[in-house]
Formats: structure tokens, C-alpha cells, sequence
């Protein structure tokens, strides 16, 4: 998902993987972050904090990275810098980028060939699949000697953990939020609703503020491709329902329990109360750029994701977008959304130098210095641009480490720099996409949420969610082979 500014300094230092825009046949809701890179400078690749070099004598080895599409030739351009830093530290290895941007349609296709990268990018709900095919490593005794395990965010490594092993490394995570536009609700002289918010608090907001005759929607759900079945399984959560249940090898769609119809009741509530948009078949770019132009109240997606492209893009103050955590569905409720992320795996077909110089490779420059300063430098390029910096809400590291430390006196030193509320961490709980063929579930709730928003007359809630979850149990959960 997109998050150009936010992140153009971590994909500077560790080269991302190509996150493009939102599940428009470019991406998916696992991931919701987009990079753009910037060269380093030659010094940076002598940081004391990188792994030793190979020795001299090691045998040849050969991998091939994760590369990004032959046009985005900034973002190839920095990891082949990466690259040649590395192979000055281990001149033993040979490492050949090469783009193929993961897509869980094609990685059955991809490993039956072996044609995949040695070391790729994939989603938060890729672990099970990919662990169970041992299509990945288990990188556990890998992390045991690498001296920064420790340090790495155990929720955005949580994911990846199973059953004690972990199996990928974060490159980053969210929490969902529900981003508003503060300004809007001044015109409209309507008081914004509380940070402990729920459900109806959500739709009276919503109806306070809508303007339809001026283009203005309330609420801007995502309403089409997997990001609306992403979207609503939000408030599937919020409501303390499951996607699915794994039990005896077998995996059960549970999202069509009582929690899931008030889910789904929520959201033909929104509709009838017209604060969606006319045209309400939003894809994620889509509806950020709804928001992004002032034409939505309220919108929803990872983390600060919609401050990034309201302020920068949109031209918004700073002090006039806020972040929300996701509504409680009754007064005192959990505000409980979907948490997923981007992730860097081994592949599991590769010869055991190879997984280990795939390994040293991923891992060399996640916390060195050069990244910290390269955070400084990002932070004062854009107040040249009279831009803001807005922060991760969840980083690969551990806020209480030292180099969490570091980051935050980083960040200290810079006057434009968005500030979250120090409540929304309070309030704000997250929970893991789904385990198996997520985005399978998630295409098929798009159907039946489309549905919703085209009903003109009663609608069978109930049947439209049971209809889904037979055509998810048979179409996908079945052929799940848990090992």
C-alpha cells in the first residue's frame, strides 16, 4: 500500500521489495507500504555495525535478490549499490537482482520451477503457506547468532512465528487506523467524535458531517478488490469474530457467525445512511486520494498511511488530520483491527550456502547507523519541501531498544514530524490477517460488501455472509493441506 515518504528511507537502506499501490491487480492488503529510494553514499557501506566479511578463501556462492520492476530505475539503482557493498565485504558471493514481485497466484508455479529469488518479499498472511510447502527456511538458528535478533518488534515479527520457529523477517507492519479530516468537520461546525469511539459514534459523525451536494462523503469505505473484504474485516474483529477456525487439519470459514452479521449490518447502516460516496467501487489508492482532495471525512487503512498522502499530497495541515483507532463496537468494547506487513523470506529450495548468503545479505544493513542518518536527512529534505515526516506507528525494531532510542531522539530534533496522541497507543489493539488463502476470503467478502452497497430493497444478511463462506470453504479452506 502506498506510503512513498514514510518509508523511502528504510527502502534506502534495505531495498524493499516493490509495494505498489493498492489491490487493483498491483497489491495486496497484507502489505500496506510503497518505497522510494535514494543513493547512499559510498561510506555508509563501512558501517561497524555490519556483519563480518567473508573470509578469504570461502567458497563461491551465487544468489539472486528480490529486484524491483525494470522502470523504477531509482529504486534498482539503490540496491544494486547494495549489492556491490556487499560483495566488497563477501567477495565469494554472486548476486544477480532479478524482479518478480510475489503473488501467491504464481509462487506454486514459481518454486515448482525453481525459479524464484533466493531471498524475496512476501505478506503477512503468506507464513503458513509458505512454511508448510517448505517453500521457506526456518531462520531460527540463523536469528540465534545474529547479534540484532533481539531488537527486532516481536509483534511485527509475530506473523512469521510458528510454533516457536520464525520463518521471515519484518520489513515492516500495521496496525489499521481510521484517518479524519479534522478541517471538515470545522466547516460543518460538527465536534469530532471521542478517541474511544464506537460504531454509532462512527455513523453519527458520519452523518453530521456529510455533504453529499458538495461531493463530501462521511465515511469512505474501500469498496472494491480484496481491500474491501480487508477493509470490513475490521469491524468482523471490532465485533470479536474469526475469519476462519484450524482444528484437525482442517481449516473452517467462521466469519459468517453473529459477530460477522453485525459486521455486515454495520455496513449496510452506512449505506442506508448515504455517507459513502456516490461512487463507492474505491480501490486503496482510490479512496486515499478521495481523502486526499477533501472529499471524505474519514477513511481507513494501515497505520499513518493516510496522514503521509493527506498532508504531503493533499496539502492538508498537519494539525488537521488525526488518527483513530478502529471504533469499539459497543461503549467500552476493544478497538481491535487488522494487522499485517511485508516480510523477507528464504527460499526454501536453495543449497544451504546459498540460504545463508541470502541470509547475510537481507539482514547486513537493517541496524546500522547509515539508516538512522539517512532518517535525519529524509526528515530535514522535506521540510525543504514544506513537508512532514510521518513516523511508522510500528517499526521492524523494538521501541525500548537502543536504536529505538536513537530513532526517537532522531525524531526529537525535527519540527515537522507528525505526533500521533500518546492514547491512540492505549486504545489501539491490533490482530493478524488470517492464516490460510486470506486473500482468497478477502476477494469473496469484496462480493458480498458490493452487494450490500447495491441493495436497494431487504437483504438476507445472513445468507449473502453463509453464501460467502461455502464459496471460500470450497473454493479455497479445502484444498488447505495442513502438515
Amino acid at each position: 500500500m502506498k506510503k512513498s515518504f514514510l518509508l523511502s528511507a528504510l527502502a534506502l537502506i534495505i531495498v524493499l521489495a516493490g509495494c505498489g499501490g493498492g489491490n487493483n491487480g498491483t497489491s495486496s492488503p497484507s502489505k500496506e507500504t510503497d518505497s522510494g529510494a535514494k543513493p547512499t553514499s559510498s561510506a555508509e557501506a563501512t558501517s561497524p555495525e555490519s556483519p563480518s566479511a567473508s573470509p578469504a578463501n570461502a567458497d563461491p556462492v551465487s544468489i539472486v535478490a528480490y529486484a524491483y520492476p525494470a522502470d523504477k530505475t531509482e529504486e534498482n539503482a539503490t540496491l544494486n549499490a547494495k549489492i556491490k557493498r556487499f560483495v566488497d565485504k563477501h567477495p565469494n558471493v554472486t548476486i544477480t537482482p532479478k524482479y518478480w514481485k510475489y503473488e501467491n497466484t504464481e509462487i506454486a508455479i514459481k518454486m515448482a520451477s525453481n525459479s524464484a529469488q533466493t531471498e524475496f518479499t512476501t505478506w503477512a498472511t503468506e507464513a503458513k503457506l509458505l512454511s508448510d510447502k517448505k517453500w521457506i527456511i526456518d531462520l531460527t538458528d540463523k536469528l540465534a547468532n545474529w547479534q540484532y535478533a533481539k531488537d527486532l518488534n516481536e509483534f511485527a515479527l509475530a506473523p512469521f512465528v510458528i510454533e516457536g520457529k520464525t520463518y521471515g523477517i519484518p520489513i515492516d507492519a500495521y496496525g489499521m487506523t481510521i484517518t479524519i479530516n479534522k478541517k471538515l468537520f470545522e466547516k460543518k461546525g460538527v465536534p469530532l467524535p471521542p478517541l474511544d469511539w464506537t460504531w454509532d459514534d462512527l455513523i453519527e459523525a458520519a452523518k453530521a458531517v456529510n455533504d453529499p451536494a458538495k461531493g463530501i462523503a462521511g465515511f469512505i469505505p474501500m469498496g472494491k478488490g480484496t481491500e474491501a473484504g480487508w477493509n470490513w474485516t475490521n469491524f468482523l474483529y471490532a465485533a470479536g469474530g474469526e475469519v476462519q477456525s484450524v482444528a484437525d487439519g482442517k481449516v473452517t470459514a467462521t466469519f459468517n457467525s453473529e459477530a460477522g452479521l453485525k459486521a455486515l449490518q454495520f455496513y449496510k447502516d452506512l449505506k442506508d445512511a448515504n455517507v459513502i460516496p456516490k461512487n463507492w467501487a474505491l480501490g486503496y489508492g482510490d479512496a486515499l486520494t478521495l481523502f486526499n482532495q477533501g472529499r471524505g471525512a474519514m477513511v481507513m487503512c494501515g497505520s499513518g498511511n493516510a496522514l503521509d498522502g493527506a498532508i504531503n499530497q493533499g496539502k492538508i495541515n498537519k494539525d488537521d488530520v488525526l488518527l483513530y483507532p478502529i471504533p469499539s463496537m459497543t461503549k467500552g468494547g476493544k478497538h481491535t483491527g487488522v494487522a499485517g506487513g511485508n516480510y523477507k523470506v528464504i527460499n526454501g529450495l536453495a543449497t544451504p550456502d546459498q540460504q545463508q548468503a541470502a541470509f547475510d545479505f537481507v539482514v547486513d544493513e537493517y541496524f546500522t547507523d547509515a539508516y538512522l542518518d539517512s532518517i535525519d536527512a529524509q526528515i530535514t529534505s522535506q521540510k525543504a519541501k514544506n513537508q512532514v515526516y510521518v513516523p511508522q506507528l510500528i517499526n521492524y525494531w523494538n521501541d525500548s531498544s537502543e536504536y529505538g532510542k536513537k530513532y526517537e531522539e532522531i525524531l526529537a530534533k525535527h519540527d515537522n514530524v507528525y505526533n500521533y496522541s500518546p492514547e491512540l497507543s492505549k486504545l489501539m489493539e491490533s490482530k493478524p490477517e488470517a492464516t490460510y488463502e486470506t486473500q482468497a476470503y478477502y476477494g469473496e467478502m469484496a462480493n458480498a460488501i458490493q452487494k450490500v452497497f447495491t441493495s436497494k430493497g431487504d437483504l438476507d444478511l445472513q445468507k449473502l455472509l453463509d453464501d460467502t463462506a461455502a464459496k471460500v470453504q470450497k473454493g479455497s479452506f479445502d484444498k488447505v493441506n495442513i502438515e
